[in-house]
């Protein structure tokens, strides 16, 4: 995982336009919330690699079908696992749970991070879920 200054750059790793929008919105409204952060983190075994796979695809096949985080931020001692997601409904929910979980198989099992998801619009149904599985939302 490779971590970088927490600050508006040219672009992200695997971040769609649209989420590149509200991710540069959060930056802008939200300039310390972290210190380091990491795109597109990989988590997860991905798929099962065909047997006879050449060492080189199957690296990049492994890879390209592992679960990836948007953002996972760090401030401290904390961390953040971060999904950027427009219009953000129960899929958003369901991903940073795994992500958490996935997060402490492939990266650091002792870690307790925080779940955020950032969203441009509060669906009600959403709130309700997120909230009683303690999972922070942020409008901007």
């Amino acid at each position: 995982m490779d971590k970088t200054k927490y600050e508006k750059k040219p672009w992200y790793p695997n971040v769609r336009e649209t989420e590149t929008l509200i991710w540069e919105r959060f930056l802008a409204k939200y300039p310390d919330a972290y210190d380091e952060v990491a795109y597109n983190v990989k988590v997860g075994e991905g798929s099962e690699i065909p047997e006879d796979t050449d060492v080189n695809l199957a690296k990049g096949f492994k890879e390209l079908t592992q679960h990836k985080i948007d953002v996972v931020g760090f401030k401290g001692n904390a961390i953040d696992i971060i999904e950027l997601k427009s219009y953000a409904g129960t899929r958003a929910i369901g991903q940073v749970i795994g992500y958490r979980d996935l997060y402490a198989h492939s990266v650091d099992p002792v870690a307790s991070p925080n779940l955020v998801i950032i969203t441009d619009t509060l669906r009600p149904d959403t709130k309700i879920i997120a909230e009683k599985q303690g999972i922070k939302i942020i409008v901007v």
